[in-house]
């Protein structure tokens, strides 16, 4: 059985205003997001000033349309770098994903990277690209859930929001990575993530416990020092 194309794919546009361009040289440029029907759009109206806050820094504008079903975001005269745009777009993106706000306007400060790892048959999903049927992506998917999700974030310190057919993290590169890592193995070779997170956890512990050590002795050399 074919599984449900993911809906972001098909959603997405990009308008340039007719307003002429300004002394800095580059055109006001807008764009929009159509999101689907199951995203939480009362959490998303809450705490949408989250957003409009943390862009409006950047000299972006932004619009949450709860009738048509779209968020925009617009450079202004006062942006001071156009590029700040594809931060933004990413912005609207991980929002349309279920990632809190909080959580994604994280991406304005260049030390947390994100990524979307795309889990299923939509385009460029792992389960399209190694021809994994429907029940056996449910399965597998089942298998991320719960407390492997809860240890993944507590060993990486990432953020992890699974939707449907993707999964978005926030965090800083190594962490990324080695989500992605565990993620791609379980979906597309069946590679059961719990007992590799168990062995993650008892080397983290292990470091831990030789960091605490080497505290402990150099705190008793110091105080010998000073006898």
């Amino acid at each position: 059985m074919p599984l449900e194309e993911d809906p972001h794919d098909d959603a997405m546009e990009i308008e340039e205003s007719d307003i002429p361009k300004l002394q800095t040289d580059f055109e006001l440029v807008s764009y929009t997001l159509f999101y689907d029907e199951f995203l939480d759009t009362d959490l998303l109206q809450r705490t949408w000033p989250i957003v409009e806050s943390a862009l409006e820094e950047y000299g972006l504008s932004c619009t949450l349309d709860l009738v048509k079903g779209y968020m925009r975001v617009s450079t202004t005269k006062m942006a001071s770098d156009p590029d700040f745009i594809f931060t933004a777009i990413d912005i609207l993106e991980l929002l349309s994903r279920s990632v809190p706000a909080d959580w994604a306007i994280k991406i304005l400060d260049c030390s947390c990277q994100h990524d979307i790892i795309k889990i299923g048959n939509q385009e460029d999903g792992l389960c399209r690209i190694f021809g994994i049927i429907k029940e056996q992506f449910l399965a597998r998917r089942a298998l991320l859930m719960g407390g492997v999700m809860k240890g993944l974030v507590d060993l990486t310190d990432c953020g992890i929001f699974l939707k449907g057919n993707t999964i978005a993290v926030l965090g800083s590169l190594h962490g990324l990575k080695t989500i992605r890592k565990i993620v791609e193995d379980c979906i597309a070779y069946d590679v059961p993530p719990a007992p590799r997170v168990q062995r993650m956890k008892k080397k983290s512990q292990a470091k831990k416990v030789r960091r605490i050590k080497r505290t402990s002795e150099v705190t008793m050399n110091l105080q010998a020092l000073r006898v």
